[in-house]
């Protein structure tokens, strides 16, 4: 009985020798294999050394690229029989944020209310009464949802394109219109980009399916909500400071200017009244201009703002009505008045609008077909690019309202 224990062990022993032989083997293989960027396939470079910890786990890579040497991590990449591709931006930080709000699902409080089985939207409305501060990466996670559906749609059509193209190719091979070689080279291409789109559609599919299965997220943001979220990361780094109210003055978001100026972070003010951060004799001041704006569109004034630390500052702010319970508060303190104006009416006039009407105008030539005739999708697709373009001209309209 202790002879068969003793082959056993050994049998075992000997099988994981062997699999990790096998698997160093696979490994090594990659040396000398292409590294391409995956949203555009284009090559980076060769995979020139591979790096193992004292363990034997390959923790990154040495490429060489045109002479000069990169490294990355090994999670940077994803492992094909034709070399390796480099995970996108998009898809790391996509999971990042997913991962946040899973973690959040599994607080023991919003797990009760999953328990009793309420709406979705009745969870969801509790959730960010109780816990104001995931709103900013639910809004992040919605808006990473509407970008992941149209990039699904893209890469679809993509492999679609791909694939009668291999098609015609073969026609061509078989009516030797091409020779092998040319074939050969223009199939292995296409099957390389083919592989490329094919992973990009499975990133897309799992983080659709990862962020439809968050309980408490709503199925998408309101049209209202989502002019706010582009309104805010159009400004994210406008240096004033910006402070987005509900009718009742209740503060929804803040900017960062605002919370590195006055010291209080979103989590500590969203959900209190616009009104809490003045000093008393100004309180009431503030009541009433929140009600003028709803009624009149705009409207400026000037009060004591009280910081984190209780220093009182002499603000002059400017309140404009941007849709259905979403008013925008611009504040300066009062000397930077028209600091605050050029801000908004020269350097953002200068910078966005110049770029964007040029780019407008060769979107309106290719749509005219100036430069040749277009098929059904390709006017879809610019028909998208200009309804983008025009989102943008109106945000920045309203964003130099603030100033005029």
């Amino acid at each position: 009985m202790n002879l068969y224990w003793k082959v056993r062990r050994a049998v075992i022993s000997l099988k994981r020798k062997i699999r990790f032989w096998l698997r160093r083997q696979r490994r090594s293989k990659l040396e000398g294999m292409p590294v391409y960027f995956e949203d555009t396939g284009e090559r980076v470079g060769v995979v020139k050394r591979i790096i193992r910890n004292e363990a034997g786990v390959v923790v990154g890579y040495e490429i060489d690229s045109d002479g000069e040497e990169l490294y990355f991590p090994s999670d940077a990449f994803e492992k094909t029989k034709r070399g390796l591709i480099m995970t996108p931006l998009w898809y790391s930080e996509g999971i990042k944020l997913v991962k946040e709000l899973e973690l959040k699902a599994k607080n023991p409080d919003i797990h009760e209310m999953l328990v009793y089985g309420e709406e979705r939207e009745k969870i969801y409305e509790n959730v960010l009464e109780k816990y104001p501060g995931i709103r900013k990466y639910i809004e992040e996670v919605l808006l990473l949802k509407e970008s992941l559906i149209e990039r699904l749609n893209d890469l679809e059509l993509k492999r679609v394109n791909l694939r009668k193209e291999m098609v015609d190719l073969s026609g061509k091979r078989l009516l030797k219109e091409i020779g092998r070689k040319e074939f050969s080279e223009k199939i292995i291409e296409a099957r390389r980009e083919m592989n490329i789109v094919e992973i990009g559609i499975k990133r897309c599919r799992e983080l659709l399916l990862r962020i439809d299965a968050i309980p408490f997220l709503p199925k998408s943001l309101g049209e209202a909500e989502k002019s706010i979220m582009w309104i805010k990361k159009f400004m994210k780094d406008i240096p004033v400071n910006i402070v987005i109210l509900d009718d009742s003055g209740k503060i929804k978001s803040i900017n960062e200017t605002f919370q590195k100026n006055f010291g209080y972070s979103a989590e500590m003010i969203n959900g209190m009244h616009f009104s809490e951060l003045m000093v008393d004799g100004d309180r009431e001041k503030v009541r009433e201009m929140i009600e003028e704006v709803i009624v009149s569109g705009d409207r400026e004034e000037e009060f004591e703002f009280v910081d984190k630390y209780g220093i009182k500052y002499p603000m002059y702010s400017r309140m404009i009505r941007m849709d259905e319970n979403t008013n925008i508060v611009v504040m300066q303190p009062a000397e930077e008045k028209e600091v605050m104006e050029k801000i908004f009416s020269e350097k953002i006039a200068h910078l966005f609008f110049n770029p964007l009407s040029i780019a407008q105008g060769y979107i309106y030539l290719l749509s005219e077909e100036k430069y040749g005739a277009l098929t059904p999708e390709q006017k879809k697709q610019i028909e998208a690019v200009k309804n983008s373009l025009e989102r943008i001209e109106n945000i920045l309209k309203e964003t130099i309202k603030l100033s005029t």
